[in-house]
C-alpha cells in the first residue's frame, strides 16, 4: 500500500476537502461530490491512476481539477482523464467557462510550490502573495476584468499595496493565460516610490552606539552600523584584522545564502566599539555557512532585536537620541557614507550584497548629489 498521508496533508493545506485512497491497485479521490439530482453525497471518484509512487504528483493535480470543476459548477468533468494537466488556456471546462477565482488561486499555489523548495522564507513569500489573492471573490469567474476590478476597488493609487496587487495579479493572469491585455493591469500599477527617510547623521549614530554598546544588543548595533550588512546577516559576521569581514548574503530569491566580503566604514569604529574577538550575540544566534542559515531562526533573531527597544532603558535612549530610528537606517547610512567618501559604487554594492543596479536605484539621489559636489569642487579649483 502507498503512503498517502503526505499527499493528503498537502491537499488539506491547499484547502481541498478531498483525500486520495487506494483500493486494490487503483487511486480514488474521496469527497463530497454533486449528484445528478442536485444533491451532494460523499463518495469516491476514480482518478484513472495505478497506485505507484511515480503518480502521486499527477494524483494531486487531478484532485485539483476535480475541485476546480466543482467550484466552477462544471462537475463532472469529461472522464477518463484525457488531459494529464490543466488546459493551457486556463479555462475550467470543455465549454470554455473560466475557472472560479478560488480554483485559480489553488492552481497558482500548486504552480508556486512546484517551482521552489518549501523553506520558511518561501512560506513567508507565499503568505504575502496569498494576502493579495484573498481579495478576489472566491466564487466569481477569474477573468482579467475581475482582476482589474478587484485591484481598483481594494487598493489606492500610488501605494505599495497597489503595486504588490498588480504584480501578483499579473502573475496569475499569465499563469492562466487569461484572454485580454495585461497592459490593463500595468496601467493601474502607477509609479510608487517609498517616502524618503531622514537618516541619522554619523555624530547621532555615534551617540546612539555609545549609549547602546553596554547593553545586550550593543555589539549587534555597532556591527550593523560599521559593516552595513542586513540585520539578519549580523550573526554571520566574521571579522578580519584588515578591517574586512565575511558574512552571508541572505536575500537571494529562491537560492541559498552566499558568502560575501564586506568592510568597516569607518574602520575606527571596530576599535571604538570593541567589535573584535568573540561576537556578543543574544540567544547564541550564529550562522557561519549557508548550511547553517535558517530563515525562520533569522526572523526570530531580528524580531527579538527590534522588540528589545521596548525595555525601559532602551526606550529612554531612543526617545532622547533617535525617536524615528529603524535598524535599516544604519545600513542605509553606511551606503550614503560610502558615496560621500567617493568609494567605487560597484565595490560598495558588492559589500552591501546587492547589484550595482539596485544600488543606483536605491541611492540615486545621494549619488547625484555627490557627483554634483565633486563637479563643483573641480570647477572651483
Amino acid at each position: 500500500m502507498l503512503d498517502l498521508a503526505p499527499l493528503n496533508a498537502t491537499l488539506r493545506g491547499l484547502g481541498l476537502r478531498l483525500s486520495v485512497e487506494q483500493l486494490n491497485q487503483a487511486l480514488y479521490a474521496r469527497g463530497t461530490f454533486p449528484q445528478p439530482d442536485g444533491s451532494r453525497r460523499r463518495s469516491r471518484v476514480a482518478l484513472g491512476l495505478r497506485a505507484t509512487p511515480s503518480v502521486l504528483a499527477e494524483a494531486q493535480l487531478r484532485c485539483l481539477q476535480l475541485n476546480a470543476a466543482i467550484a466552477a459548477g462544471t462537475y463532472p468533468p469529461a472522464l477518463p482523464w484525457a488531459p494529464a494537466a490543466p488546459p493551457s488556456s486556463g479555462r475550467g471546462s470543455a465549454e470554455g467557462a473560466p475557472l472560479s477565482c478560488g480554483a485559480a488561486i489553488r492552481r497558482f499555489e500548486v504552480s508556486y510550490w512546484e517551482a521552489r523548495p518549501r523553506t520558511s522564507a518561501a512560506e513567508r513569500t507565499w503568505d504575502r502573495i496569498a494576502l493579495e489573492l484573498r481579495r478576489l471573490p472566491e466564487g466569481a469567474p477569474c477573468t482579467l476584468r475581475q482582476l482589474v476590478a478587484t485591484i481598483t476597488a481594494a487598493t489606492q493609487p500610488g501605494t505599495r499595496t497597489r503595486l504588490e496587487s498588480c504584480k501578483v495579479y499579473k502573475r496569475l493572469a499569465k499563469l492562466l493565460a487569461l484572454p485580454g491585455n495585461l497592459d490593463d493591469i500595468s496601467r493601474l500599477q502607477g509609479h510608487y516610490e517609498p517616502a524618503r527617510r531622514a537618516l541619522p547623521t554619523d555624530p547621532e549614530i555615534e551617540a546612539l552606539l555609545d549609549a547602546l554598546r553596554p547593553t545586550p544588543w550593543g555589539w549587534c548595533y555597532a556591527a550593523l552600523a560599521t559593516f552595513g550588512c542586513r540585520p539578519a546577516e549580523v550573526p554571520s559576521l566574521q571579522l578580519h584584522a584588515d578591517g574586512t569581514a565575511q558574512c552571508l548574503t541572505v536575500k537571494r530569491r529562491n537560492r541559498a545564502p552566499a558568502v560575501r566580503t564586506c568592510f568597516a566604514l569607518p574602520r575606527a569604529w571596530v576599535d571604538r566599539y570593541a567589535l573584535g574577538g568573540k561576537p556578543a550575540l543574544p540567544g547564541g544566534a550564529r550562522w557561519l555557512s549557508p548550511e547553517d542559515y535558517d530563515s525562520a531562526q533569522a526572523k526570530r533573531f531580528v524580531d527579538a532585536w527590534r522588540h528589545s527597544r521596548r525595555t525601559k532603558a532602551q526606550r529612554a535612549v531612543f526617545a532622547a537620541l533617535a525617536p524615528e530610528f529603524d535598524l535599516y537606517d544604519l545600513r542605509h547610512r553606511w551606503a550614503v557614507r560610502s558615496i560621500e567618501a567617493g568609494l567605487p559604487l560597484t565595490l560598495c554594492a558588492r559589500a552591501l550584497g546587492h547589484s550595482a543596479a539596485v544600488h543606483e536605484q536605491t541611492y540615486h539621489s545621494h549619488i547625484q548629489a555627490s557627483d554634483l559636489r565633486a563637479a563643483m569642487a573641480v570647477a572651483s579649483a
